[in-house]
């Protein structure tokens, strides 16, 4: 028997300077809940106190897990978390009136779903949801960005939407709208597309993403240079760019470093990935676009084996690319590097 589908769909973890305030965002049917978490209304309960703080210490990004669960891996830190946290919601969860799997979903329904606004209070040893009230108002909280005029990044060659143009498929088992939407459909178009979220935060690194796909637009590459390309914006209505839609590349969420592309079982393929990233790497270069964070969790390999590269928002990642590197052709080229020694040494 198949397990049954979760009751929510978890969205952005976010937690204060301090790393003891946090809130989760999860996806319940068709409404958002967004459920901020803070230490002061766990000290009714030392021993609820102590295990929040123990599952807050788990999110840190260097935290590594030292017990595997039943099948030998690694249970995710945080879908812990939500597991605990979200146990005294589940009836309030239930209740909920279920996906309409007749009506078709978009982005709307997706960024501007009604949201729910609770925390936890600790009351004699068992938590407790207490309702802060509730939103249908047209505005997402973490989602959207206002970006200067195209004067200083011409992008107006693509196409804008609004949200309500873009179909989000729904599976018919599926029991909430997605957290985070990713393979959507736009009105017209054959072909699917990615949709990659700009938070408020993104605007600098939106910005070297429209100007590189912009110059990858005009540089009109064949199928042979393969990166990611962009296939227009999502907007809303108040100007506020909400998402890129990006070439849909069928990998099933699979990077270079997620599938441990040095394994011996990859050892058929790692010329022709280095051969493939070299290839595109050369031509952008050649058009002067830089690749910026160069590694190998910014490679995609497809269901063809083939090897992509995606995000050009800028950046650089330790042991991957030096600091005084970043940004430039030269970082793009001692990633490479550290990419070929990762799969063959």
């Amino acid at each position: 028997m198949a397990d049954p589908q979760p009751l929510y769909d978890s969205g952005p973890f976010r937690s204060s300077t301090k790393n003891t305030d946090t809130q989760l965002n999860v996806y319940v049917c068709n409404k958002r809940f967004k459920i901020d978490l803070f230490i002061a209304n766990f000290e009714n309960s030392p021993a609820l106190l102590a295990e929040y703080l123990r599952q807050v210490q788990c999110q840190d990004p260097e935290y590594i897990p030292d017990q595997m669960d039943d099948e030998g891996e690694f249970e995710d830190p945080l879908d812990e978390m939500h597991d605990w946290i979200l146990q005294p919601f589940l009836p309030i969860f239930r209740k909920l009136a279920p996906l309409d799997q007749s009506r078709k979903y978009t982005l709307e329904d997706c960024l501007f779903a009604e949201e729910f606004h609770y925390t936890v209070q600790a009351v004699e040893e068992n938590l407790v949801p207490v309702c802060l009230g509730n939103s249908k108002c047209k505005k997402n909280h973490l989602i959207g960005a206002r970006l200067p005029s195209a004067t200083q990044v011409d992008y107006s060659m693509f196409p804008i939407y609004h949200p309500s143009e873009v179909q989000v498929p729904i599976d018919a088992s599926s029991t909430s709208l997605p957290a985070v939407p990713r393979k959507v459909s736009i009105h017209g178009r054959s072909k699917p597309s990615f949709f990659k979220i700009v938070y408020a935060g993104d605007v600098r690194m939106t910005l070297k993403e429209l100007l590189a796909y912009s110059k990858i637009h005009m540089a009109k590459f064949d199928a042979t240079v393969r990166t990611s390309r962009l296939d227009g914006l999502v907007q809303d209505g108040n100007g506020h760019v909400m998402g890129l839609l990006l070439s849909y590349i069928d990998c099933h969420g699979a990077t270079l470093e997620c599938i441990g592309g040095r394994h011996p079982k990859y050892s058929g393929f790692r010329q022709k990935w280095i051969d493939q990233i070299s290839h595109t790497l050369k031509h952008l270069h050649a058009h002067n676009i830089v690749w910026g964070d160069a590694k190998a969790a910014n490679v995609l390999i497809d269901t063809n084996a083939d090897a992509y590269l995606i995000d050009f928002g800028g950046g650089y990642t330790k042991s991957w690319v030096d600091k005084e590197m970043a940004n430039s052709i030269d970082g793009d080229l001692q990633g490479l590097e550290n990419i070929r020694c990762y799969l063959f040494e």
